[in-house]
């Protein structure tokens, strides 16, 4: 392969690398080699051009079969003990010349004919084996020592064949399998790509946040950067130098896959076997037809990163000058569609088993500290954070950042992939100086009333209120960022409009005095509909009407009227209820009287006592009627109390 010179690679975050190949050639075959685990992806993915006049004309590749499946396929078998044995063993009946040498002391030193075979006792050395050879001119078997044998010529093609493809065969238990290029004769400017399986470029970076605070107005935010570093860290696991190389890393992630090409497959199918047929005569077939966003308050923000006198009183040996100036930014960045490219400017050079990492990105950035609290993330605590912009002009690849706070290291965190113009961030320390609890309660308050018929309906905010309580250890003031949370379906209410606002999410600054607590809520509430029936409300109920206004005194008046009529129907229905009960009583009497009568009879003392159950009976029906009548009457009241609530419920 060195023939050819890698001149190009490309790496991608998903385990695969692009390489890219180009040099001169002479000749019509160039063998390639390539590690097996990796030639499926080569086949997939081989791309060969002649930028000369030449042509490629095909690519041959051996095909991995393991070593017993490829030695079945000829008559050579060679051991690892006998090699020599087994190959005369194994050529018995081919043509061949023997060759002898000086201790053969014969004037004939050369024989030929048929190799019948090779006798050797198991526990005998090799060299006292024999060889029997068979000539057919002279009908001589002629038997040579193996000790006398020089050397030994095939007069068979086929013989050498399968010794060539049996040394191919072991040759394949290599971890590396080969492709031919057949290309046409003369000269050629050949360029190779294919894809192999290759290690994941990682990325990390280093972010020195400085702040200047001294002698600027109260009211003007202080200038702040932070300059960001960004190494690409790769491995060279090729069988090869990498010697000045163009090195491409790329951000993103192509859809790739492993598709298995190289291992040969024979499908299976069914066995036919013939039939006979017999046709007794002519057959005939009938024919058929066929949000604008609030502005960052960065002077509140950028006033808490560290005290005025920690800045002018020290000076720092770590500086986004010094750092800057030191190490200088070797890439240029290339927009891809899905995809991003970091092109390492310089070209690279990576001996065979080594790593290296090259700087890809190192540019300043406007940037802002703050104390960012998120309880869902870190509970009891905000963490310290940066927040800049990704003016870059590049893609961030993710990888973990080393923060830097005015030289001195500050903390560790994640950066996200972020593309350009995107916010950034970076949560690197927990500040202990100052702790956040919250909780959570819920309420229920009546927003509206309106008559509707014989019910009203009731509207209510449903409300969900987050108390937070911050308390500040701190000796200078500070500003909390305070992250919400949304519950869903509910809308935000209070204390204020937020400060920032995301999908899901908002968030508030609260500015902490030092040593002291700040407690801060956030209301959401939604509307929820409910009907009630007017009967069922109480005197109670309308006085809290009319004291929250929710309905007016003419209305809470004709109410109080409707309810006092409806006291009197219920009064009216408890009657009846109550002469439901005596009728029951009647009834059982009735039923009990008639049950004593059926055994008497109608004279003496018997008739006697049947007539005064007749008699009783009598007064019961007289009773029964009288209940009737009551309850008519009663219907006949509710009925007019009922009218009567209902046109005073419509005069409402």
């Amino acid at each position: 392969m060195a023939i050819l010179p890698i001149t190009r690679l490309v790496l991608f975050k998903h385990g695969v690398g692009y390489i890219e190949r180009r040099g001169s050639y002479q000749g019509e075959r160039l063998e390639l080699s390539f590690p097996r685990t990796a030639i499926d992806d080569v086949l997939k993915s081989l791309l060969v051009l002649d930028r000369g006049n030449g042509q490629v004309l095909g690519v041959d590749f051996e095909t991995p079969e393991d070593r017993e499946t490829r030695l079945s396929r000829v008559s050579i078998r060679l051991s690892e003990e006998r090699r020599l044995l087994d190959l005369l063993r194994d050529l018995r009946g081919r043509a061949v010349r023997l060759v002898l040498n000086e201790s053969a002391g014969k004037a004939e030193n050369i024989v030929e004919g048929l190799l019948l075979g090779v006798d050797h006792e198991p526990k005998m050395a090799p060299r006292r084996a024999v060889l029997a050879i068979y000539q057919p001119e002279a009908r001589q078997v002629r038997v040579v020592p193996v000790a006398h044998l020089a050397h030994l010529d095939l007069l068979d093609d086929q013989a050498a064949d399968d010794v060539l493809y049996a040394l191919r065969a072991a040759r394949g238990e290599e971890q590396r399998q080969s492709a031919t290029l057949r290309l046409s004769p003369g000269e050629h400017d050949l360029l190779v790509a294919y894809v192999v399986p290759a290690p994941a470029w990682r990325v990390s970076y280093r972010l020195l946040y400085e702040e200047e605070r001294v002698d600027r107005p109260a009211t003007a935010p202080p200038p702040a950067e932070a300059l960001i570093q960004g190494w690409g860290l790769f491995d060279n696991q090729l069988d090869e130098d990498l010697c000045q190389v163009e090195l491409t890393l790329m951000a993103g992630m192509p859809i790739s896959f492993r598709y298995r090409l190289a291992m040969p497959h024979t499908p299976e199918r069914p066995l036919v076997e013939d039939e006979e047929r017999t046709v007794a005569g002519p057959l005939f077939f009938d024919s058929a037809p066929p949000r604008a966003e609030p502005e960052i308050a960065l002077s509140m923000l950028n006033g808490q990163a560290v005290s005025a006198a920690a800045v002018t009183t020290r000076t720092s040996r770590l500086t986004t000058h010094r750092l800057e100036e030191s190490v200088a930014e070797s890439a240029s960045g290339d927009e891809r569609g899905a995809l991003f490219a970091y092109h390492i400017i310089h070209p690279v050079s990576v001996a065979r088993g080594q790593s290296a990492m090259v700087p890809i990105v190192s540019r300043r950035l406007p940037a802002y500290r703050e104390l960012l609290y998120s309880g869902t993330k870190h509970p009891r605590h905000p963490v310290a954070a940066l927040r800049l912009n990704n003016a870059t002009g590049l893609t961030l690849e993710r990888g973990p950042v080393t923060v830097l706070e005015n030289g001195d290291y500050a903390g560790e965190a994640v950066l996200p992939f972020t593309r350009p113009g995107e916010e950034l961030i970076v949560p690197y320390a927990v500040e202990l100086g100052v702790r956040v609890t919250e909780e959570r309660r819920g309420e229920r308050r009546i927003i509206s009333v309106a008559l509707e018929g014989e019910y009203v309906r009731i509207e209510e905010h449903e409300l969900s209120i987050t108390d937070y309580e911050l308390v500040s250890a701190l000796d200078r003031p500070v500003v909390v960022t305070v992250e919400h949370y949304r519950t869903p379906a509910f809308e935000l209410v209070g204390p204020r409009p937020p400060d920032e606002e995301r999908a899901g999410f908002a968030r508030w600054y609260v500015p902490c005095a030092p040593g002291a607590r700040t407690p801060f809520s956030v209301s959401e509430r939604r509307v929820l509909s409910r009907f009630e029936a007017v009967r069922s409300l109480t005197g109670a109920q309308l006085r809290e009407f009319l004291t929250n206004r929710l309905l007016d005194v003419a209305t809470v008046k004709a109410l109080g009227e409707v309810l006092k009529l409806y006291h009197q129907i219920s009064a009216a229905e408890e009657k009846i209820r109550r002469l439901d009960a005596q009728r029951d009583e009647i009834y059982k009497r009735q039923r009990q009287i008639r049950g004593n009568l059926e055994p008497l009879g109608r004279e003496g003392d018997e008739g006697a006592l049947r007539q005064r159950y007749v008699a009783t009976l009598g007064e019961l029906e007289d009773r029964l009627s009288a209940l009737a009548n009551d309850e008519a009457r009663l219907r006949q009241e509710i009925a007019r109390l009922e009218e009567q609530a209902a046109r005073l419920l419509r005069g409402s």
